[in-house]
């Protein structure tokens, strides 16, 4: 009977061990897409303030997007032990650092190449991130994920295509803005496929127009310079996103 109730007690704790570190996973993962995803608004919004360096707003923004992407770090560093991640950490924390001391000088077409290098340094050290944290999700989770990732795509797509209408590497950034693209259009597949409530189908069918007009007119980067448009259309798309992912946060 002692050893039967030695070997519950034990199991018990690996339970709670093993409920407590998926937890703290979760945390950490979330905490790497917001990384990822601010990543690529700062660079974008960085090249917006290249473009219109009189719009003091942007740069407001963009110290506001480098708060949060130092909290998520912090989050990430509070949680994690793992001494890859921490490596990882300290390395984002030093880009992020090195941006501040970018946004106190005059904006320049130089320093918006660096922006684009920092925005996939944050990228792929957000995904290591969640790589050494990853565990098995449920089919719920890998939906929101991949819905979740949409959001960064969109926001990758326009900061390619900014870069590219301001003649910055302009064939491989717009080779980058095409792939995006492409990885949009599977990610939608998902979502048109996915059995939604009937009060989400509006807002699916309505993003699926609004996306389509969206990736005609950032294929004509070559021809047409409308980042007011394209910002407002991406805003539009973004909304709708949002909505999606909180119907499939509600339901886990």
């Amino acid at each position: 009977m002692k050893k039967l109730f030695y070997i519950l007690f034990v199991l018990s704790l690996f339970i709670t061990n093993t409920l407590a570190s998926t937890r703290g996973d979760v945390k950490v993962i979330e905490a790497s897409e917001n990384i990822r995803l601010l990543g690529q608004t700062i660079a974008k919004d960085y090249l917006y303030y290249y473009q219109n360096s009189k719009k003091s707003d942007l740069k407001d923004k963009l110290y506001k997007d480098l708060k949060i992407l130092e909290d998520s770090i912090s989050e990430i560093s509070s949680l994690t032990k793992n001494s890859n991640s921490k490596n990882i950490l300290d390395f984002l924390s030093y880009n992020k650092d090195e941006i501040k001391e970018l946004l106190l000088k005059e904006v320049s077409k130089e320093k918006s190449i660096l922006m684009l290098d920092y925005g996939e340094s944050f990228l792929e050290g957000a995904n290591s991130i969640a790589h050494e944290h990853a565990y098995k999700f449920s089919s719920e989770e890998k939906m929101l994920m991949s819905v979740k990732n949409m959001e960064y795509l969109l926001e990758r797509t326009t900061k390619y295509y900014v870069a590219t209408t301001l003649n910055i590497d302009k064939n491989n950034n717009f080779n980058s803005m095409k792939k995006s693209i492409m990885e949009v259009d599977k990610i939608l597949e998902e979502i048109n496929a996915y059995p939604y409530p009937n009060e989400l189908l509006s807002e699916i069918k309505s993003m699926n127009s609004v996306w389509r007009k969206h990736k005609d007119f950032l294929y004509k980067s070559n021809e047409l310079t409308i980042p007011n448009l394209i910002l407002a259309s991406e805003k539009n798309l973004t909304d709708s996103v949002d909505k999606i992912i909180l119907y499939h946060k509600q339901n886990q």
